[in-house]
């Protein structure tokens, strides 16, 4: 009796092994995960959800680690185990208005920093905070201000960029909003 407990034992863990692990497979991750062929593999690849840009583009679920070394953790991200490239639970997506250092007008040529005719399209993760940037007081024609997103640490810091929370927060107006009332407090006090 011992030995066919044994044997059956033996029989299920070596089943077990060989049937290797499971991964998504695809294109856009909505499919189940399916034994992958090769048995011997133990990752799982897919691709790198990029904050407020989204997917990376040209890389597709897969059993196995992402194609090259060169792509890891830049537009692919690979995985140990079974089933572990599931897709991140992303939010609904949300916009921020683009800015521009341009020409005033085709009269006046001097530059300054002004709202784009376009908006950008932002994709976060499901808990990531809605969050707008745009240009600061002492922002320059050099300064590098990304719609979608928080400023970095320093550029606040300096006045180069400024952030908001809330879909195109970060327009003309928002700055209008806060000077309108304090152009009114001063003139009550004068």
């Amino acid at each position: 009796m011992w030995i066919l407990l044994i044997f059956m034992f033996t029989v299920a863990v070596y089943t077990s092994e060989a049937a290797g692990i499971k991964c998504i497979q695809g294109a856009d991750g909505t499919a189940a995960a399916t034994a992958c062929s090769n048995t011997e593999e133990k990752k799982c690849s897919q691709p790198k959800f990029v904050l407020y840009t989204g997917l990376s583009t040209g890389v597709q679920y897969k059993c196995g680690a992402c194609a090259d070394a060169a792509t890891e953790g830049k537009t692919c991200d690979s995985c140990d185990g079974d089933s572990c490239n599931k897709p991140a639970a992303t939010g609904a997506d949300f916009g921020c208005r683009n800015w521009e250092f341009k020409a005033v007008s085709a009269t006046d040529k001097t530059e300054k920093w002004q709202l784009a005719a376009t908006n950008s399209t932002c994709k976060r993760l499901k808990d990531t905070k809605i969050e707008c940037s745009k240009p600061g007081a002492k922002a320059i024609k050099t300064t590098v201000v990304a719609a979608c997103g928080p400023c970095a640490a320093d550029a606040k810091k300096n006045e180069l960029c400024t952030d908001c929370t809330g879909d195109k927060c970060n327009s003309a107006g928002s700055i209008f909003a806060v000077f309108v009332p304090l152009m009114a407090a001063l003139y009550i006090l004068m």
